[in-house]
């Protein structure tokens, strides 16, 4: 949704809450209509305000109605929002200078470029998940027709670890990597 539906949807929430608002000062003859500055309003609270019994009970439900679905949609807008602020985003560091956020995209590319060091690695690509403990770094990579799988995976994993803890001090909880050889027909198999 973009900024302008954002901020139609915010204004309205809060238009909603303060209709119910007045609506419940007005039955409980807290706020006289006459008192209002909208002329709007204080013909429609002048017709309320006089209410009792049922139709009493049906403005406050209505009231409650409003100020419940105005402030439903403002946290839901507040919960967007900072879903928005923070989605391929991990968090490196909280400090009273301020924080500090890195793209999961970017965390992605070292690993990949990491693993690609390896001479056997023909390619690479690497899924960066965040949690509450870490990150987890899955791989599929291609390796050269002959290398050695453990030893290469090994080399992998260890390599993409070290490098991201160092650069970015962010925790790697695990690094999954799915091997598979690639290469043409005609390559011979090295044997060692």
């Amino acid at each position: 949704m973009n900024l302008f539906n954002r901020l139609l949807a915010t204004l309205v929430a809060l238009a909603s809450v303060a209709v119910g608002i007045l609506i419940l000062l007005t039955l409980a003859k807290t706020v006289a209509p006459a008192a209002l500055p909208l002329p709007v309003l204080r013909q429609q609270l002048a017709g309320i305000a006089g209410h009792t019994g049922a139709a009493l009970w049906q403005d406050v439900g209505i009231a409650a109605a409003l100020i419940i679905v105005g402030l439903l949609v403002l946290a839901l807008e507040a919960r967007s929002l900072t879903r928005r602020t923070a989605r391929g985003m991990t968090l490196v560091s909280s400090e009273p200078a301020g924080i500090v956020r890195m793209s999961i995209d970017s965390i992605s590319q070292l690993a990949q470029r990491t693993a690609q060091a390896n001479r056997e690695v023909r390619s690479i690509r690497c899924q960066v998940r965040a949690g509450r403990s870490g990150l987890t770094i899955s791989c599929m990579a291609s390796l050269r027709m002959g290398a050695d799988v453990p030893a290469v995976s090994s080399d992998v994993q260890r390599n993409i670890r070290e490098v991201v803890e160092r650069l970015t001090g962010l925790s790697v909880i695990d690094v999954p990597v799915r091997v598979r050889y690639e290469g043409s027909r005609n390559q011979p198999v090295l044997a060692r």
